[in-house]
């Protein structure tokens, strides 16, 4: 027993003094609860190929598995404990937390789950594309395709990648994988994303999608150990949390659109009675009423979108601007199109207005997502989703 104890801490101070002469070009983060010995080959195929600054966050694993965590110590492993399960987002941010404190000098910071899906020829691969765009989030996306693939893992990509997709206007084929990478600059941008526990790598892409911070993708191997049977995933909760993140932007914009439309009808039906005095023109007090209406609604949908939906502090004046010709746009669109439809195909002005004003109404999300209340990619300020 000694004899292997002493082996462990020759191979341990073999294995720092290769950890010194490294330029910390690279920093490998594993999150982990409740880690099977798997790890352990894992961490050693990562050394072996020159991956030397390892941190490992013990996600409140208990008692029983921290002998594993010992061994990991003892690879010259970063070891960071949390007392109890917080949370795949919040082991993540820990590390994080810690390469800010700790680490003066590296290129980039690859994530990778502990259950041995990710391959070490990946792990090197996004590497080597975090390396060349450190100001991207490079993300290790799998084929879907492949045999094999267990069903909820197969629906859950598929339909969250589909989701993200219409309400972000960026198709990933994966939004779910864990293998990321990312240089210095975008450190302190990734620890201030908001999310604790599976929803945070969603709210990873997401903020990213906010900032106008690129995304790279690699095609990665897919592997799963017995069907993926030792993952932590709670599919019903995290789905839960998954959709309330995906939805909630536009549930939101929905909601201010439909409060905004009550307030420009509610207004109309007030003052085409209080303006009947004032106007012996019918239309005069028709076009009154309406104009009066459709000022308030745009205020009131502006100051919604600014603080309830997109939740952007820009000056007031730039937004505004960039709203009102966003308004007169979108009215533009609305005739054009309504009369492209009665003209060239036949359709009814009514029925031709619902199909327009409902492609644009999602138009209309997309731009005030990222042109009216974007995001400035200097500000590291982000604002969660849900």
């Amino acid at each position: 027993m000694y004899i292997i104890k002493a082996e462990q801490e020759i191979r341990g101070i073999k294995k720092k003094q290769m950890k010194d002469q490294n330029h910390k070009k690279a920093i490998i983060l594993i999150p982990a609860f409740e880690p099977d010995q798997s790890l352990l080959s894992y961490v050693n195929a990562l050394q072996e190929h020159g991956l030397l600054d390892i941190i490992i966050v013990d996600d409140g694993s208990g008692a029983d598995y921290q002998p594993t965590f010992q061994e990991l110590q003892l690879n010259v492993c970063t070891v960071l404990h949390h007392p109890v399960n917080c949370g795949k987002g919040r082991a993540l941010k820990t590390g994080f937390q810690y390469i800010e404190e700790n680490y003066n000098q590296f290129a980039c910071v690859v994530t990778a789950d502990a259950d041995g899906q990710h391959a070490v020829k990946d792990v090197l691969r996004i590497l080597e594309l975090a390396e060349q765009n450190p100001h991207a989030l490079s993300l290790g996306v799998r084929d879907f395709t492949t045999p094999g693939i267990p069903l909820r893992s197969l629906l859950g990509n598929r339909v969250t990648s589909l989701v993200f997709a219409a309400l972000y206007g960026r198709r990933l084929c994966d939004t779910q994988t864990g293998l990321r990478a990312f240089g210095k600059p975008l450190l302190s941008f990734m620890l201030a994303v908001k999310g604790e526990r599976f929803e945070y790598e969603l709210q990873m892409l997401i903020a990213c999608v906010r900032a106008n911070i690129p995304m790279c993708t690699l095609p990665i191997q897919v592997i799963y150990v017995n069907s993926n049977e030792a993952t932590h995933f709670q599919p019903f909760h995290d789905s839960v949390r998954i959709a309330v993140i995906l939805l909630s932007g536009f549930l939101r914009f929905s909601a201010s659109s439909l409060i905004s439309s009550a307030v420009d009808l509610g207004i109309v039906w007030f003052l085409l009675d209080f303006l009947r005095t004032f106007f012996q023109s019918e239309y005069m007090k028709v076009l009154a009423a309406t104009s009066i209406a459709r000022v308030i609604s745009i205020v009131v949908n502006y100051i919604l979108n600014q603080n309830f939906v997109f939740r952007r502090k820009m000056p007031g004046s730039k937004t505004l601007l960039r709203y009102l010709l966003l308004c007169i746009l979108i009215i533009l669109l609305s005739a054009t199109g309504v009369y492209a439809l009665h003209r060239g195909f036949g359709i009814n002005e009514k029925i031709g207005k619902i199909i327009v004003d409902s492609s644009l109404f999602l138009l209309s999300y997309h731009v005030q997502r990222q042109w009216v209340f974007a995001v400035d990619s200097r500000n590291n300020t982000i604002y969660e989703e849900g």
